[in-house]
C-alpha cells in the first residue's frame, strides 16, 4: 500500500483537530491563577551615591618592575628577529603558491609564529600603558612624583620595538 502525500497531510490533521473536540473538563484552566497576580509592593529604592573609585598605587618596586617588563620586551623581540629570518625564506618560497599547498602551508605557520613572538611584545607594552595609567592618577591625586618619566620613556623604547616589528610583518605578507 503506498500512501501519497496529500493523504498524510489529511491524517496528520485529522488526528491534531480530534485533540482539540476532546473533553476539557479533565484539564486545568488556562486562566491566570490568584497566586499568579502580582500583589503587595517592594519598597522604593533610594539612590545612593557609589563610593569615590580607589586607584591602585603604582608597585612599591617600581625599578624593579621596569626592569622586568623591558627584560621581557627585549627578549620577545630578539625571539621575533630570530623568527623572521624563517618567515621571509618561507614567504619567498611561497610567492605565487596555490592556497593549501606545503609551500603555503609552512609560510601561513612562519607568519603566524612571527605574530606570536610580536604578541609578546604586545604584552610588555600593555603593561606599560597600564602603569602609566596607575601612575599618572596616582600622581594626580596625590601630587607625589609617581615614576612616570620612567615608565614613559621605557614605553616609548617597547612602542619603537613593536613599530618595527609592525614593519617586519608588513614587508612578510607583502612577500
Amino acid at each position: 500500500m503506498i500512501l501519497r502525500p496529500s493523504l498524510l497531510v489529511a491524517l496528520g490533521a485529522a488526528t491534531t483537530l480530534s485533540g482539540c473536540a476532546a473533553d476539557t473538563s479533565q484539564y486545568p484552566s488556562l486562566a491566570r491563577r490568584d497566586a499568579e497576580r502580582m500583589v503587595g509592593s517592594a519598597p522604593v529604592a533610594t539612590p545612593t551615591e557609589p563610593a569615590p573609585a580607589i586607584p591602585a598605587p603604582p608597585p612599591a618596586d617600581l625599578p624593579g618592575r621596569l626592569a622586568a617588563i623591558d627584560a621581557a620586551a627585549a627578549k620577545s623581540h630578539a625571539l621575533f628577529l630570530d623568527r623572521a629570518g624563517l618567515a621571509r625564506t618561507r614567504a619567498r618560497a611561497a610567492a605565487g603558491a596555490a592556497l593549501g599547498t606545503t609551500a603555503w602551508s609552512e609560510a601561513e605557520v612562519a607568519l603566524s609564529s612571527l605574530e606570536s613572538a610580536r604578541s609578546d611584545t604586545m604584552f610588555a607594552l600593555a603593561d606599560l600603558d597600564s602603569l602609566l595609567a596607575l601612575g599618572a592618577v596616582s600622581q594626580a591625586d596625590s601630587g607625589v612624583n609617581a615614576g612616570l618619566p620612567e615608565i614613559a620613556a621605557l614605553r616609548d623604547r617597547v612602542a619603537a620595538l613593536v613599530a618595527a616589528e609592525d614593519a617586519v610583518l608588513a614587508e612578510v605578507r607583502g612577500l
